[in-house]
């Protein structure tokens, strides 16, 4: 009998050893036989995307930072804001931008909502530290709090997809296309809609993005700013705001081709008392200061309410070249409104009527083996006026009246005409907002890029020119000053070293033109060269 329970017990440890280790118990075998997800790997919850980006400027446009802590804003020439002097003395500088994305989506919300955080921080090598401000820490040691707030939001999809619906409540970018920023790549964003010509920004609110077929349309309801003007004199703390409110549709008749309209409201009850930079630098059309850092008009007003509507149609095709070599984008925007003052006694217009327009047109020729390998041709014009400070302004309006800045026309392919927009904390060129101060321009530009190494090494060579559509101080006996702006030529070489990381080469020079006869803070044509280095990574 000992024999034969050893032998059985043998048998049984062969076997054992043949069949390998146990199994671990596993908790959810039918959820996995149902779903069918034995090979899927660790559930992420989590997603991170970075951009970094650095650019090394060597330049004769010098800005200063006037109280913004090593931000530089607004026009060249222009005798406020950041007062930009192009002379004979040159600067170099480093600047440093950091922007992570935090996406948070449970996996037991099977999609239905995404809660986004992204912050940003910016400095220039060398500048400050030990200290707490936002675009600072560059300096020895650092120990800087610099941790700038850009969105935080929460994104509700009811059909458990970013399509055909999404809710998104909270801090949010807001742009002027009909695209969501946060689910569309920011080079398609740029090219649709109005550009960034008109809305380019954060502010806190909701917005509704929806998609059905052909047919796309958004909503958005943002307090951009609040005051509370009773709050002092008549021992009243109640708040007042500024609120936009956009609906933009579009309809796609065919493949690549995008048909849209607008329409926006914008009221200001704040009295002029809510501020862009949170106590220096007030918003609205009442500001002292604002216009000077994002060259938007001057107007002369005190403590106004009121509001401005626009109306606009915009269009694109073919702008990733799938249907042929041809592509074409652009819009019309009408904006009218009318502010009052609440002030009693006042030397300034106690009204200020609005009506203008702007126009956009680009044309693209995609000539080479690679989608990068375009020409292309761009014109801008925008109805100006000669004395924005009398009541009566026939220009265009942007949010650059409520922003710092509020935005940035992005895809104009110039560095010093308008703002090189590859940038941190320094935003100058000739033309900083589409109204030119007010005054209107009518703009040329015309680019060409070639591949030289397919999707590898890039070449671009450019040149633009801008004319002033008004003739500044003409409405108040003359100044000297001429229409012409300016013309510019430009060359830029880029080297994806892998995917989404480059490095570049830019430069470029701006013949100034006589729209700056007597201007003493441009004594010479304008100049720059950069180098970057850029990675978006997820």
């Amino acid at each position: 009998m000992r024999h034969v329970l050893a032998a059985l017990t043998f048998l049984l440890a062969v076997s054992a050893f043949a069949a390998g280790p146990t199994a671990p118990f596993d908790p959810l075998p039918a959820w996995k036989d149902e779903k069918g997800r034995e090979n899927d790997g660790p559930l992420a919850d989590f997603r991170f995307i970075s951009y970094f980006f650095t650019r090394a400027t060597f330049t004769n446009v010098i800005g200063d930072p006037s109280g913004l802590k090593g931000v530089s804003l607004g026009p060249i020439g222009s005798p406020t804001g950041s007062s930009a002097l192009t002379g004979p003395n040159t600067t170099f500088y480093v600047d440093q931008r950091w922007i992570p994305v935090i996406e948070y989506t449970p996996f037991f919300f099977d999609g239905l909502a995404t809660l986004r955080a992204q912050v940003e921080i910016d400095f220039m090598w060398g500048l400050a530290a030990n200290a707490v401000q936002p675009n600072q820490g560059g300096g020895f040691n650092a120990d800087q709090v610099n941790l700038q707030t850009k969105n935080i939001n929460v994104a509700i999809y009811p059909f458990k997809k970013q399509k055909p619906l999404a809710i998104v409540l909270g801090t949010q970018t807001v742009y002027d296309s009909i695209l969501d920023p946060a689910t569309h790549s920011l080079f398609d964003v740029v090219k649709q809609g109005y550009k960034l010509a008109y809305l380019a920004s954060d502010a806190t609110g909701a917005s509704v993005y929806g998609q059905l077929g052909a047919h796309r349309f958004k909503v958005s309801l943002l307090p951009i700013a609040a005051s509370q003007p009773d709050r002092v004199l008549g021992n009243n703390p109640a708040l007042f705001f500024t609120l936009l409110a956009t609906a933009d549709y579009s309809f796609s008749p065919m493949p690549g081709t995008h048909l849209g309209v607008s329409a926006w409201t914008l009221r200001d009850d704040t009295r002029g008392q809510a501020f862009a930079f949170e106590g220096l630098v007030f918003n609205g059309p009442g500001s002292p200061g604002l216009a000077g850092f994002t060259g938007a008009p001057r107007f002369a007003i005190d403590a106004p309410n009121g509001g401005v509507s626009f109306l606009g149609f915009n269009f694109n095709h073919n702008l990733n070249f799938f249907h042929g070599p041809l592509a074409a984008s652009g819009f019309v925007m009408a904006n009218f409104g009318r502010y009052e003052t609440t002030k009693e006694t006042t030397t300034n217009p106690r009204t200020l009527d609005i009506a203008g327009v702007g126009a956009n047109l680009e044309v693209q020729y995609n000539w080479g083996l690679s989608s990068n390998d375009v020409i292309s041709l761009e014109g801008f014009f925008t109805s100006g006026d000669g004395n924005p400070g009398d009541g009566q302004y026939s220009g265009v309006f942007t949010m650059n009246t409520y922003g710092l800045p509020g935005a940035v026309w992005f895809n104009h392919k110039t560095l010093l005409l308008f703002p090189f927009t590859s940038t941190v904390n320094n935003y100058t060129g000739a033309v900083t907002d589409i109204s030119n101060q007010g005054y209107g321009m009518t703009a040329g530009v015309l680019a060409a890029n070639w591949d030289l190494i397919p999707n590898t090494l890039l070449a671009k060579v450019g040149t633009a020119a801008a004319w002033s559509n008004s003739t500044p101080g003409d409405a108040l006996g003359g100044t000297g000053r001429g229409r012409f702006i300016g013309a510019e030529i430009n060359a830029e070489i880029k080297w994806t070293i892998r995917y989404l990381m480059t490095v570049g080469l830019h430069g470029a020079y701006l013949f100034k033109g006589d729209f700056y006869n007597g201007v003493t803070r441009v004594a010479a044509s304008p100049w720059a060269a950069f180098t970057t280095f850029t990675w978006y990574g997820f």
